[in-house]
Parts: structure tokens; C-alpha cells; sequence
């Protein structure tokens, strides 16, 4: 009988580290799948990061090929100046009729201002002085009276 008492302590104890085995190797096989999972979105984002790296060389090199704002300046100042320097004979040309104006060096241009003129030939009631012009010698009426 001592050694059926022996025998049911350890048929106890492996059916109770049995369970706790079972139960173990369940939260084993949930963190196994969380890393897999995780592994799969770390792949994802990997590809996602190789792709906008891909893009960030694509726009550099697209970038290169513009010029910068810098590069832009530098040859409207390098236009400017072989434009100037082809300009400098007739500043000498300028300069040699000692400050006196000749008719080609001052332009004509048109009268900023165009009035509007009545094509079709009626009096348009803005063409002539105003009504308080008009009637100074006259009475002028309310109109709300």
C-alpha cells in the first residue's frame, strides 16, 4: 500500500508538470507566432524603406540635373556681365557727346492713359459736366422731400 501511496504522488506530479508544460509550451507557440508576425512586418517595412531610398536617389540625381538657385544666379550674373561688357561701347559712344541729348536717346512711347471715345457717335451722359456743375444758378430739389 506505501508503494501504491509513492506511486499515485508521482503519477500527481507528471500529470501536474504534464499540464504546466502544456500550458508553457501554449505561450511558447503565442510568442513564436507574435515574433514570426513581427518578422513579416519588419520584412514589410523594410521593403518600404528600400523603395523610399530608391525614391530619395531618384529625386537626387533628378535634383543634380536641375540647377540649384545658386547655379541659376551665377549665370544670370555671368550674363549680365558679358552683357555689359558688350554695352561698353556705347556708353563711350554716350559719353562722347559730352551730356547733350541727341533724338536717339530719348524714346517715344504711347499716353499711359487712352480716353474712351464713343465709336458709335451718341452722347453718353458722362461725356459732359456734372449736374451740380451744371446748375449752379439753379435751385437744386431734394428728391426725398
Amino acid at each position: 500500500m506505501r508503494q501504491f501511496s509513492i506511486l499515485v504522488v508521482f503519477a500527481l506530479a507528471f500529470g501536474g508538470a504534464a499540464v504546466m508544460y502544456e500550458k508553457e509550451s501554449r505561450k511558447v507557440k503565442g510568442v513564436l507566432t507574435q515574433i514570426t508576425e513581427l518578422q513579416a512586418q519588419l520584412g514589410d517595412l523594410q521593403a518600404e524603406v528600400n523603395r523610399l531610398s530608391g525614391e530619395l536617389e531618384a529625386v537626387k540625381l533628378a535634383q543634380r540635373r536641375h540647377p540649384d538657385l545658386k547655379t541659376i544666379s551665377r549665370r544670370i550674373h555671368r550674363s549680365e556681365r558679358a552683357a555689359s561688357s558688350v554695352s561698353e561701347p556705347a556708353r563711350t559712344e554716350a559719353k562722347s557727346h559730352s551730356g547733350k541729348l541727341i533724338a536717339s536717346d530719348v524714346t517715344t512711347a504711347p499716353p499711359a492713359i487712352h480716353g474712351r471715345r464713343n465709336v458709335e457717335g451718341e452722347d453718353s451722359e458722362w461725356d459732359g459736366p456734372t449736374t451740380d456743375a451744371e446748375s449752379e444758378s439753379q435751385e437744386l430739389l431734394d428728391p426725398y422731400q
